[in-house]
């Protein structure tokens, strides 16, 4: 009950946010039905778009894949 009156956010309801809002796609890195990736302060200074995330960018699992196995910091 600490949560009434706040907004909730479901995979759908935030898909439609991030789909229809610029100002959340530019906070997100990625989100899928488990959680959301925010951006780094370093992406946001860099003007990293969101393209590639959710947007038709490729395999989103397999982007996953590529950032937990990159070991170059």
């Amino acid at each position: 009950m600490q949560n009434v009156g706040s907004e909730q956010f479901d995979f759908g309801t935030f898909k439609a946010s991030y789909d229809s809002d610029p100002r959340v796609k530019a906070m997100v890195q990625n989100f899928d039905k488990v959680g959301v990736e925010p951006k780094t302060q370093q992406q946001l200074q860099s003007g990293d778009d969101a393209e590639g995330s959710q947007s038709g960018g490729g395999d989103p699992v397999a982007q996953m894949a590529k950032r937990a196995t990159d070991l170059s910091d």
